[in-house]
Parts: C-alpha cells; sequence; structure tokens
C-alpha cells in the first residue's frame, strides 16, 4: 500500500512545482488574476502532497489488485479537480465543468480547449503544457506498475526487465520503476528540447513544443503548426519525439545495454507503418512529400495537431479518425486502441482462416514468437467490444445535445482515443471543444479518462464480484 500512497503524494508535490512556475511566469508579466490563482493552486497541492507522505508512513501491506485500480481511478479523476484550480480562477465566470474537462484534456493528453485565454498569457500555456508532459508521464507509470502486470495492455507486450512487477504486490517496484521512467521519458524530452532550441526556437516555445510532442499531447505555442516553431528542421526533431512517445518505454529502455530490437518489433514497426501510410496518404491527395511526412507521424502518433500550414485537412474525416482510433504502442504515451491489439487481431484471423481451409490442422497464434493462449484472445475481443460500445455511447452522449452526427462522432473519437486536435468541428479551430453542450463535456470527460484507464479495467471496476471479500 505504501507505494500507492507514494503516487498520490508525488501528483500534488509535482503540480505545486509546475504552479510556482507558472505563477512566476504570471508575475513577469503582471496577470494578478493568474499569480493568485497559481498561488493558492501551489499552497493547497503542497499541503495536500505533504499529508498524504506523512500518511504514508507505516504502511507496508501489499497492494491487492483491488487497490491498484482503484488508485488508478482516483489518479485519472481526481487529479484533474486539482489541476482545474488555477484554470478556474483565472477566467472570469468560468464553469467548474469546463475548466475540469479542460485539465482532464491535458492530464490524459487529449489535448484541446475546453477554455478560451487570452494567447498571450504564457502561464496558461505553461501550465496545459506541463499538465501533458505529466500526463505521459503517469501514463507510462501506470501502465507499467499495474496495467501491464494485470496484462490490460494487451497480450504479447514486449518482454523486459522492467515488467516484473508482481500481481500480488503490484507497488513493489513503483519507486525505482518511477526514476527508471523519469530517466527515459526525461531523456527523449531533452533531446527534443536541445533539437528546437539548436533549430533557433525561444526557451519558452521550445520548452511548450517540447511538451506537446513527447507526451503525444499536442499543445502549441500559438501558433499554427509545428514548423512555425522552429522552421521545417525543428518539426522534424518534434516528429522524432512524437515516435518516442508513441512507441514502447520498456523498449527504449532497452537500448541502455545496446540492445536496440526495434527495428524487429511489431509494434514499433506497426507504428511506423500507419505513419508511412498516413503520409502516403497525403502525398497522394496533393500534399508535399515532408509536410506528409511530419503530418503522417502527427496522426499515427494520435498527436493530431498539424505539422505544417494545412495539416492534415486534406484527409477526410473518416479516414483521419481512423488513424488516431488505432494509435500507437502499448507502454507509450499514444492513445487509440493500440497497434498491439490490431496485430494480434489479424494474427487471429489468419489463423482462423488457414483452419477452414484444414479443418483438422492445429494453428496457434503466435506473437513475438508465443503462444497467444485462449482466455488472452478472449479478453482481447472484450476490450475491442467494449471500446466500439464505449465510443457509440459517447456519439449518442454528444448528438443528444445539439451535435449532429459527424460532429458527435469526431469528438467521440478524439476524446476515446486521446487525439482531442483531431476534433476538427470547433469554432476556435481543430481541438476547441469549448462550444459543446455541458452534458456533452462532461460525457467526453469521462470519455478521455476511459481512453487512459483501459475498458477492461473499467468492466473489472463496475463488476460486483470484483468488490466481493
Amino acid at each position: 500500500m505504501s507505494g500507492l500512497w507514494r503516487i498520490l503524494a508525488i501528483i500534488p508535490a509535482i503540480l505545486t512545482i509546475n504552479a510556482v512556475i507558472a505563477g512566476a511566469l504570471a508575475a513577469e508579466q503582471g496577470d494578478r488574476e493568474a499569480v493568485m490563482a497559481f498561488a493558492l493552486t501551489a499552497i493547497l497541492c503542497g499541503t495536500i502532497g505533504v499529508s498524504l507522505w506523512v500518511g504514508e508512513r507505516g504502511m507496508r501491506r501489499p497492494a491487492s489488485i483491488r487497490s491498484a485500480l482503484a488508485l488508478m481511478l482516483i489518479v485519472w479523476l481526481g487529479t484533474p479537480a486539482l489541476a482545474a484550480i488555477p484554470l478556474l480562477m483565472a477566467k472570469a465566470n468560468a464553469p467548474f465543468m469546463l475548466a475540469y474537462a479542460d485539465a482532464m484534456a491535458q492530464l490524459t493528453t487529449t489535448g484541446g480547449e475546453f477554455l478560451s485565454f487570452a494567447a498571450e498569457r504564457k502561464a496558461i500555456l505553461y501550465w496545459r503544457g506541463s499538465l501533458q508532459w505529466f500526463g505521459g508521464y503517469l501514463s507510462i507509470l501506470l501502465a507499467l506498475t499495474v496495467l501491464a502486470p494485470l496484462n490490460l495492455t494487451g497480450p504479447g507486450v514486449y518482454r523486459s526487465s522492467l515488467l516484473t512487477v508482481r500481481k500480488d504486490d503490484l507497488t513493489s517496484r513503483i519507486s525505482s520503476l518511477s526514476i527508471i521512467v523519469l530517466i527515459a521519458y526525461g531523456s527523449a524530452s531533452a533531446f527534443v528540447l536541445v533539437w528546437l532550441i539548436l533549430a533557433n526556437a525561444s526557451l519558452f516555445n521550445a520548452v511548450i513544443g517540447m511538451f506537446g510532442a513527447v507526451s503525444t499531447g499536442g499543445i502549441l505555442p500559438n501558433v499554427p503548426s509545428f514548423d512555425a516553431i522552429a522552421g521545417r528542421i525543428g518539426a522534424f526533431g518534434g516528429a522524432i519525439g512524437m515516435l518516442v512517445g508513441a512507441t514502447s518505454f520498456a523498449m527504449h529502455w532497452e537500448l541502455r545495454r545496446g540492445q536496440a530490437g526495434h527495428r524487429h518489433d511489431p509494434e514499433t514497426l506497426g507504428v511506423l507503418f500507419m505513419a508511412g501510410l498516413a503520409a502516403l496518404a497525403l502525398f497522394a491527395l496533393g500534399t508535399s512529400l515532408s509536410p506528409a511526412i511530419l503530418n503522417g507521424i502527427s496522426l499515427a502518433t494520435t498527436y493530431a495537431a498539424p505539422m505544417t500550414e494545412g495539416g492534415m485537412a486534406v484527409l477526410p474525416l473518416p479516414v483521419m479518425m481512423a488513424f488516431v482510433l488505432v494509435g500507437g504502442a502499448a507502454l507509450s504515451t499514444a492513445g487509440g486502441v493500440k497497434v498491439i491489439r490490431f496485430l494480434l487481431l489479424f494474427r487471429y484471423t489468419s489463423a482462423e482462416l488457414f483452419k477452414l481451409s484444414h479443418p483438422s490442422a492445429m494453428q496457434p497464434t503466435r506473437f513475438r514468437g508465443q503462444i497467444v493462449g485462449e482466455s488472452a484472445l478472449v479478453n482481447l475481443w472484450v476490450y475491442v467490444l467494449g471500446y466500439a460500445g464505449a465510443l457509440g455511447f459517447l456519439i449518442i452522449a454528444v448528438s443528444a445535445f445539439g451535435s449532429g452526427f459527424e460532429e458527435a462522432s469526431n469528438a467521440a473519437v478524439a476524446a476515446l482515443s486521446n487525439a482531442g486536435p483531431a476534433f476538427l468541428a470547433g469554432e476556435g479551430g481543430p481541438g476547441d471543444f469549448s462550444h459543446l453542450h455541458p452534458k456533452a463535456i462532461l460525457a467526453l470527460s469521462a470519455g478521455m479518462a476511459l481512453g487512459r484507464f483501459e475498458i477492461l479495467a473499467v468492466l473489472a471496476l463496475l463488476s460486483p464480484e470484483f468488490w466481493r471479500e
């Protein structure tokens, strides 16, 4: 249990640090409302963090599956409530629901906006970007410590020294894993930041660009496209960061041993294939080669914000939604269904088709040299059906409050796939959800959290048997 409390204590501590930085930016600009908002946030989050840290002492019981999943529920539903405080205070008469949804969008690396702020308010922009970066870190850490040991990230996950957490004590390695993830995630972030600065981006713009790229959250520093930060060369650095963020961090960690298995890894190849396919579609529709590659990477990694002028506007909306629905790799910052699940479905379908022509043959489904068991394949189908059901529910919920089918479908896919900038129907441009009905926004907030929480974990939490002793 101590590991669970440690995570809950670290979250408000990180929010406190970022609130202090954002408050300093607000003070530099003379933004009094923002200064007060971030000061209050720092005090409140700091108090909560210290209280949780003190409460963690003496708790040494192993963390159960039940408590670990409850932790994820608290993290993805509770943290946005704290992160929404400065957004709520910095905008007069802002409804809490919109501030909460905006914070949820950033923490789940969905991106997009539910509240509009003046472009020159650097403190707000920094706060949103830092939430995206921190949300990406939490996504990887919780996937490694909770989802992967429970086989909820997809069967056949890459074997790694990181994936040795025991089911009977899910947080036994949380301290070491949090440091490992920070090193890997921080190294990728530092690479992108240095690249952008060397490409002549200003420090502030480079930081915001880095936040959005590695987390695949899609935030931009008040520019229409990523290449406006530091030109085409800078955009390629950001695209590399997106690819790193959208592929498995368990595999990235193995690079320290010189074991670069990325070129043979089906998930990594799958992400690159989807990026190439998106680039080919853009090129076929008249986009020049360089912008097609950059925007193809943006789509395949669920970053989804335009990399160049025009971005992905030439693509039909259903095609764009299909790319973000596929998503990135397991144990990454990307959203979507995840490439690994589609690869397994194709392998399973191939095996079943073989059995039709050879009824007496034994044709097991293999992935990464291992036979995938029937229970894993059943869970895969349950996940797909659950994801389709959640998507259908979101579409109906958004449609019920005034949106047409196309707009509702676009919003639902963008939310559930954690690819907010893929929502193109906003009045303020891509990623602007602010015009939607508050109840539709509430449903989309749940969809964004669900995209990070995993469908099977939610189904387990909703099962009465799960809570029985």
